[in-house]
This record gives C-alpha cells, sequence and structure tokens, in this order.
C-alpha cells in the first residue's frame, strides 16, 4: 500500500504548496515524498516545542521550576515600576501562552522589539490587559522569554544546552537556530530541520520521553507538555486552532498533537496509531493540510495498523 498516494494527488489537487512529507509508524519509515530538495527547512514555530524541551530538561536537572517568576531571573531588566501583572507571571503562564496581553507584542508584522536590543527587557517593559492566567493569547515573546530563562539558568545557548540532551541523542547534526541581537537563540521561531529530522522527536514524544532505550525527557513532562493546560476556542483558526494547547504543543480535534509552525510546519504524533506525521511546506492553509492528514493518511495507518 502507498500510504501517500492519495495524499499527494489531493495536496497537487487543492494546490497546496507542500515541501516534504514523512510518515513513520511503530518505529519504522514507512514513506516520504518531496516536492523539493531536502535541505534544512525553517520551522518557525514549530521551534516553540524545542524550547518547550528544554525547560522541561531544565526542570528535571532542578534548575528551574513551572511556577517559578519571571521577574526573578532578571532583575536587572524589569522597568521601574513592576506591575501585578509582571509580578504574577510565571513560566508556566509563558508556556501555556498565557501572559495577560491580547496582543503579540513580538514577531508581529511590525516587529517593534527590533528597536531594543534586549528583547527579554523590551518583552517586559510591554502593559497588561489582565493578570496572567486568564486567557490564551500567543505570542512568540512568551517562548523567547522562557528560553532566555534556560540559557539564564544553564549558561549555555539553547542550542548548545539541547546538543548532548537532544540532538545527538536523535541522531540530528547540529542544526541552524537564528540568534537575536545579543546572542540568544530566537526559542519561539528560527530552527532548520529536514523533515524527516522531525520524525525522532515526535518519535521520543510517542514513546514518552525514551528513544532507543535512552530516557531524553521524563514521563511526566511529555504527558503535562502534551495534554490540555489551556483552553484556546475562539482564539485561534480551525478545528484543530481551538482543541486547546499543552505547553508549546497544539492539540488536534481528534485525539493527536502536534508541534506547530507557520506555513504548515508539522510533526503530528498519533498516540492511538504508535505513528509521526512530519510536514514542511509553505502553505498558508494550514487546517486543509491537516485535513488531508486525517482524511488520506490516517485512514491508511489504520489499515496496517
Amino acid at each position: 500500500m502507498d500510504i501517500l498516494a492519495d495524499f499527494v494527488t489531493r495536496i497537487g489537487r487543492e494546490g497546496l504548496t507542500l515541501h516534504g512529507v514523512a510518515v513513520q509508524q511503530h518505529g519504522r519509515l514507512l514513506a516520504d515524498h518531496r516536492w523539493i530538495a531536502d535541505t534544512p527547512h525553517v520551522l518557525h514555530s514549530l521551534s516553540k516545542s524545542f524550547t518547550a524541551t528544554a525547560v522541561g530538561m531544565a526542570i528535571a536537572e532542578g534548575r528551574m521550576g513551572l511556577h517559578d517568576r519571571v521577574v526573578d531571573y532578571f532583575p536587572a531588566l524589569l522597568p521601574k515600576t513592576v506591575s501585578p501583572e509582571l509580578e504574577a507571571l510565571t513560566v508556566r503562564h509563558l508556556l501555556t501562552m498565557a501572559p495577560g496581553r491580547d496582543e503579540p507584542c513580538m514577531m508581529n508584522e511590525q516587529r517593534p522589539h527590533i528597536l531594543e536590543p534586549d528583547w527579554v527587557k523590551y518583552y517586559l517593559s510591554r502593559p497588561f490587559d489582565r493578570m496572567p492566567g486568564q486567557r490564551f493569547s500567543y505570542d512568540t515573546g512568551c517562548t523567547y522569554v522562557v528560553g532566555a530563562i534556560v540559557q539564564q539558568v544553564t549558561g549555555e545557548k539553547l542550542i548548545d544546552y539541547l546538543m548532548p540532551r537532544l540532538f545527538t541523542p536523535l541522531h540530528i547534526y547540529r542544526p541552524m537556530w537564528d540568534e537575536c541581537p545579543l546572542g540568544r537563540n530566537v526559542a519561539g521561531a528560527g530552527l532548520f530541520l529536514r523533515t524527516k529530522e522531525l520524525l525522532p522527536f515526535g518519535q521520543l514524544y510517542l514513546q514518552k520521553g525514551v528513544y532507543e532505550g535512552q530516557r531524553l525527557v521524563s514521563e511526566e513532562w511529555v504527558r503535562e507538555a502534551t495534554s490540555l493546560q489551556i483552553e484556546n476556542v475562539g482564539r485561534a483558526e480551525g478545528p484543530d486552532g481551538q482543541a486547546g494547547y499543552g505547553y508549546q504543543f497544539w492539540l488536534c480535534h481528534n485525539g493527536a498533537y502536534r508541534a506547530d509552525g507557520a506555513h504548515s510546519q508539522f510533526c503530528i504524533v498519533l498516540e492511538a496509531l504508535d505513528a509521526v506525521v512530519a510536514i514542511n511546506a509553505l502553505e498558508d492553509n494550514s487546517q486543509a493540510v491537516l485535513d488531508a492528514v486525517w482524511e488520506e493518511i490516517v485512514p491508511k495507518l489504520e489499515q496496517v495498523f
């Protein structure tokens, strides 16, 4: 059975712009297809799930805590007046995209943070609309700051911290990860990987933090990061954009979960089918791509399961 034949046909019929897709089940590559050359691809916000993994590792090592206050990590970068909202902001609020602001203050179209070289200082200076934790409000700034905390507590850039703990065990050669003006990895974006390099990352989560017999991430972290932590109905688009959010992972309407980036970068974990689907693309209609996965790939995985 050609797992991808109907999917590839549908992508062409609907005029969707994909670059690569790969499907793995029971830890074995079943099929992959490419529309362009296989080169490292920018993951956009799919990078966030890698940063969250670093947070889980740092917590397991006792370097930081989920409920730590953000202000305690950056006392020299705080505004003159620290609001009650900023005082209350925690690592968990950042991970769940519930910072107490209605609009993103980083990586939006205007990108005002580029006027301040220290993006943490800029993030902490922005006004709040409510207390943190009350509402999902997607902001790459949340991930950038939590990534900066990892660097603060480990003394290493995210990429350097993750190389021996994640990338090398997953057999991923050192990837490129964009940096801010101060040399911190952008954390919420800017990581580059090939399509099939997403498969071991998904497999790690599918196996509850174990890869090739080695525990890399705690089972508790995998469970929490990929389960519902905050509702996002009405805060994103499509059924898979409103199925809930974990710690930098999106839940899907059918029980799957995914690492997700702009223009349809996906690492989809289908626990019920013991499968992972990886996609790189340049397609804005992400729901159409996901619908094609659910309707063309998943039924075939069910047949061979």
